[in-house]
């Protein structure tokens, strides 16, 4: 499933795992991540319910990086920290067999967490004096160290059952629980558009959520990778108007 390019011991690493969600907003955190930290990549992932992609490179820090593929794992060894890029929705009818053998790579490399990122459409918040932000976690996630953090007027949990365009978060938070892994899933309400500014703001908060896991307090802020020039393409030209 994973094609590393060396072998690393993930004992008490964080994964971060974004879903196919409402915006891309999960993965556009996830690039802020990447490029703001300057991750290594160190692997691919290959599974039969992953949709071909290739493309030019979407970060611009390291040397080696000629193509950009459909999931992608880059890692910090100095923070403990595995992050996922995923490019593309699963394909339904094998999305449960994917989930099942990344939550049992996490479960037999002894990763400390695994923070699920999504969205929601915004047109399913009912609470308005409340923020957008929300989580999910299990018991075993709620009982650790980490669960301190989630008492936070910035966050509350979800009193829902299901995540309206979250993807397939809540179905991974299920399989890791089985395993006894401890999990998070955070999100936000958003409506589609130029989500690249919800993006940031999600790895904002995820960043407060860690304790500066991602950015030390003295940084100033997560930067854009070069490839979200071209998110939308080019302006209108204005002979057209």
């Amino acid at each position: 499933m994973f094609s590393f390019k060396r072998e690393i011991d993930f004992s008490g690493y964080s994964f971060i795992v974004p879903s196919v969600s409402v915006g891309n907003v999960p993965q556009l955190a996830v690039d802020a991540i990447i490029e703001t930290l300057q991750l290594e990549p160190i692997g691919l992932l290959w599974h039969p319910s992953l949709v071909p992609i290739v493309g030019a490179a979407a970060f611009e820090h390291t040397a080696n990086e000629t193509l950009t593929t459909t999931a992608e794992v880059y890692a910090s060894e100095e923070k403990k920290l595995l992050v996922l890029q995923i490019r593309a929705p699963l394909v339904g009818s094998l999305q449960q067999t994917f989930l099942n053998e990344l939550a049992d790579f996490v479960r037999d490399r002894k990763f400390s967490r695994v923070i699920l990122l999504s969205s929601c459409f915004a047109h399913e918040k009912f609470d308005v004096r409340s923020g957008p932000f929300r989580f999910v976690a299990n018991e075993f996630y709620e009982g650790s160290s980490y669960g301190s953090r989630l008492q936070d007027e910035r966050w509350t949990k979800h009193a829902g059952v299901v995540i309206y365009g979250g993807g397939y978060a809540s179905k991974l938070l299920k399989t890791l629980t089985e395993r006894s892994v401890p999990s998070l899933i955070f999100f936000m309400y958003v409506s589609e558009g130029d989500n690249t500014s919800d993006g940031l703001l999600l790895a904002r908060m995820l960043n407060a959520l860690t304790e500066d896991l991602l950015l030390q307090a003295e940084k100033t802020d997560f930067r854009w990778p070069n490839s979200w020039k071209h998110l939308f393409g080019t302006e209108h030209p204005k002979s057209l108007y």
